[in-house]
């Protein structure tokens, strides 16, 4: 039996033992709290509902926002600000410093590979933009929620939904993704394949205090390769984390998996305090959190990572559940 099978029929038996097995795997440390300090959530639910984290209740346009209709454009005018529009049709920003707020945008491509590189909103290349406090439906016929393809990007509280990919970071730089809630993606829509945060070469990123919820059990929450170019510099921090194949790649696959010297790099991504939840499978995703047969050029840069329910260290390897390393 080769690796990738025997990976497959250990993700299977583990399926089968369920969550309560693996939250019993590992005896909980004490949480030593402060005057007047509440515990830490303990479920994934407790987590976005009332334990801070991103949810419904904290991302996309406010309730109370009076919206007016709009239609989907192009943007060309620098400095443009869009502020409580419910917006019939996607949103291509191609212009400096324009911001989005407050705002409900639907978008409808279609389904298969023909989609690929839709966005419900999409920065193309040299524009810049701040997404802030916006609802993005991609109908489930879009590839991505934010295509970025720009010279920089900050995208907060957002509620991103009916994706294949949540964000997609195209040969660019310079973003900032904080606050938002990824959830409910499709794989009916592009190549199918649910990441949360995707790239294939970009520098200069922070990655913080985002939910990204994968409910299938392939690819990940975020996942950072270099087919295209370098990435370098992005930093991933204090994030809540669930499901997908394995939750995280960061991984020098240039030229190939088998051989990635000498190609493009993978280097400085760093793994800081993030949460990563058993809610949808017993080793966080299907197979583990960490991606095991491929790595960063610099290899892994990881501290304060721990499972939340168990509050189980992963630091250094993968979830134990039932005493076997998830891989």
């Amino acid at each position: 039996m080769n690796a990738r099978a025997t990976a497959i029929v250990f993700g299977a038996s583990l399926l089968l033992t369920g969550v309560a097995a693996a939250q019993q795997t590992v005896p909980q440390p004490p949480i030593l709290l402060a005057p007047g300090q509440s515990p830490p959530p303990s479920s994934f639910q407790e987590a976005i509902t009332t334990g801070g984290w991103p949810g419904l209740s904290n991302t996309g346009y406010p309730a109370a926002t009076q919206l007016r209709n709009t239609s989907g454009r192009t943007i060309t005018a620098d400095n443009t600000v869009i502020d409580g529009e419910k917006i019939s049709g996607a949103l291509t920003i191609a212009a400096r410093n324009v911001t989005v707020r407050n705002s409900w945008i639907i978008s409808s491509f279609g389904t298969g590979a023909g989609v690929n590189g839709t966005g419900v909103i999409q920065i193309q290349p040299g524009a810049s933009a701040t997404i802030e406090h916006c609802t993005l439906d991609g109908s489930n016929r879009t590839h991505t929620g934010i295509w970025f393809q720009g010279a920089s990007m900050v995208a907060r509280a957002n509620n991103i939904f009916g994706i294949n990919d949540g964000i997609f970071a195209w040969d660019a730089d310079n973003f900032t993704i904080e606050n938002n809630y990824l959830h409910d993606f499709t794989v009916e829509t592009a190549n199918g394949h649910v990441d949360g945060f995707q790239t294939e070469g970009a520098s200069h990123g922070v990655i913080r205090h985002n939910t990204f919820d994968v409910t299938q059990g392939q690819t990940s929450a975020v996942s950072i390769w270099n087919s295209r170019r370098n990435s370098d510099d992005i930093l991933v921090e204090n994030n809540l984390m669930a499901g997908g194949g394995f939750t995280v790649y960061a991984e020098d696959y240039s030229p190939s998996e088998q051989n990635p010297a000498g190609g493009y790099t993978v280097t400085n991504i760093r793994f800081v305090d993030n949460k990563f939840s058993t809610v949808h499978f017993p080793c966080v995703g299907a197979f583990g959190v960490w991606f095991t047969r491929g790595a960063p050029s610099d290899g892994w840069h990881r501290s304060g990572n721990a499972v939340l329910e168990t509050r189980q260290s992963i630091d250094a390897q993968n979830p134990l559940v039932n005493g076997w390393e998830c891989r």
